[in-house]
């Protein structure tokens, strides 16, 4: 019908458009049922923060959408707004939810994190009226998914079981046969993205609360200290290779962008890129004279860049087909370029050189992404379904790459930013990510019929 490379939901209309979201930076579009050009319905308001609408719905009439407004990815940078298809006119009505759906009952039912919550809501206002109750739990996804939960418009009621204790993780280092041993930082809900410092004494790690934020654990020491950055998620840190500084993901003012922050706090945030697509930080060259990215772009997905530390500082552009390219990551000589591209329908790891010319190698066999060094740059990790793979990597006279072999199997934390969830130290040992309690596999989902009787009970519309 018409492209959206990173889709954030859809609302069939009665009249046979179709609204939707078609990327993680952009407001709401429609198109005709029949296929077509499509054409935007709303804006982002980038000097609020915006940083893209999702999940929209069309209300009874066909005369506004609901959609979530995004600021961030944490639930504190989530609102649920009404534009009328009018006049334009766009209101916020619940602040700090996600996924907002209006139901035959005259409510607004809504996610915040695990909760799942109604507000009477007057339809031809375009506005709340009452309280918002808390309703039941529901499973709250992560990245760009939504809450897991769905109404009819009859009164049905359907949502996986949820876990209470599932966002509960640790850190953890995993020898090469698996064997498993917790560092003595407290469990939190870390969200992946673990990078050690290159003397392997601190770790820098996201955690998610009312926003998302890095923190960083002494290993020695045992202590975990948030990271002061600005307003606004920041995640998926990178140390540089003298250790004094970490690049991050921010958030802010509507735009995701690479930031720098000196880990002594003396300093203040550096942005390092600019422009409206997502960017995510990668790795650093050894000699920190290159920052390998990835972008995003509506025409080409995912690509990989570099921003030089020297000369004009302008970003170029290693990698740009039209597949995505992600999970960059520079070899410890800087001459090679690891990274995943989806072309066969799934990811597989090459490797070429950097930052050219040259032909590219593949390295997986059956599907791998999260590509990781080792320090001396003489294996190559990844991850393969729950596998931790390893690659021996000859670079002389010619690159040349080994079969892959399984080191371990496990339940670890995937990285929810496409660049990798885990690192190395230079004992060969891998720092990642582990879920504190084992998560049942989900064999049922709760089906409740007549909802809408329940929902009237506990808010009175």
């Amino acid at each position: 019908m018409c492209d959206a490379p990173f889709g954030g939901g859809g609302s069939w209309g009665r009249d046979g458009t179709i609204y939707f979201v078609a990327t993680n930076i952009s407001g709401v579009s429609k198109v005709s049922e029949n296929g077509g050009t499509p054409t935007d319905v709303t804006r982002l308001d980038r000097a609020r923060g915006e940083v893209s609408h999702r999940w929209p719905q069309v209300l009874p009439g066909g005369g506004a959408v609901m959609f979530t407004v995004w600021t961030g990815p944490a639930r504190d940078e989530h609102e649920v707004h009404v534009q009328r298809l009018d006049t334009g006119e766009r209101t916020s009505v619940i602040q700090g939810g996600d996924t907002g759906r209006y139901v035959p009952t005259g409510h607004v039912v809504y996610a915040r994190e695990a909760e799942l919550l109604a507000i009477p809501f007057d339809l031809g206002r375009l506005r709340v009226s009452g309280q918002a109750v808390r309703l039941t739990d529901v499973v709250q996804g992560t990245g760009t998914e939504g809450p897991d939960f769905a109404v009819s418009d009859t009164g049905v009621l359907v949502h996986p079981p949820d876990d209470p204790q599932r966002f509960e993780r640790r850190l953890v280092w995993v020898d090469r046969s698996g064997r498993v041993e917790p560092l003595s930082a407290p469990p939190r809900f870390y969200s992946g993205n673990a990078a050690l410092s290159p003397d392997g004494r601190q770790a820098a790690v996201d955690v998610e609360g009312g926003t998302i934020s890095i923190w960083i654990h002494d290993i020695p020491r045992g202590t975990l200290t948030p990271l002061a950055t600005g307003s606004g998620s920041s995640q998926a840190p990178r140390w540089t290779p003298d250790g004094r500084r970490l690049v991050y993901r921010g958030t802010r003012t509507g735009f995701r962008n690479v930031w720098s922050k000196s880990v002594d706090d003396a300093a203040g945030e550096e942005r390092l890129t600019t422009g409206e697509t997502l960017q995510t930080p990668g790795s650093w060259s050894a000699d920190g004279q290159w920052l390998a990215f990835h972008s995003t772009d509506p025409a080409t997905g995912f690509d990989i860049w570099a921003l030089p530390t020297g000369g004009d500082r302008k970003p170029r552009v290693i990698v740009n087909t039209r597949f995505d390219e992600q999970h960059p990551r520079l070899s410890p000589d800087g001459r090679w370029l690891a990274y995943t591209v989806n072309e066969t329908g799934r990811e597989e790891v090459f490797v070429q050189p950097f930052p050219g010319p040259g032909g590219r190698s593949l390295i997986s066999t059956d599907g791998g992404s999260e590509p990781v060094w080792s320090r001396d740059g003489r294996e190559l990790f990844y991850v393969s379904d729950n596998r931790m793979m390893a690659v021996d990597i000859r670079t002389a006279p010619a690159f040349a790459a080994g079969t892959p072999r399984a080191l371990f199997e496990g339940r670890f934390i995937p990285s929810p930013n496409d660049v990798a969830a885990y690192d190395v130290g230079a004992d060969g040992r891998f720092l990642m990510v582990q879920p504190l309690h084992p998560e049942p596999p989900t064999d049922q989902i709760q089906v409740v019929l007549n909802w809408f009787d329940e929902l009237r009970r506990l808010a009175p519309n």
